[in-house]
């Protein structure tokens, strides 16, 4: 998968929350197979250049994966998508 500029995915106007939009999108990716299992993500601040958004709104959408236990974050490794 290629990460490229992802800013127009994000409307800041919408009443879904920015961290939720960016939750959602990586979402919809796992769930379309554009991410595989053990496919690592960026980091949080490449993933925020990406978004256009800050990075407290990434780690806000990652914790929020982690909870549903649809990525997997690796102490100094990174973050991972897990099987589903």
């Amino acid at each position: 998968m290629s990460w490229e500029d992802r800013s127009g995915r994000i409307d800041h106007d919408a009443p879904t929350t920015i961290w939720q939009q960016v939750a959602d999108d990586i979402t919809a990716d796992i769930q379309s197979s554009e991410l595989s299992p053990g496919s690592r993500l960026p980091s949080e601040a490449e993933l925020a250049e990406l978004y256009g958004v800050a990075r407290g709104t990434v780690r806000r959408a990652l914790a929020s994966l982690i909870k549903q236990e649809t990525v997997t974050s690796v102490h100094g490794r990174g973050t991972f998508v897990m099987r589903q």
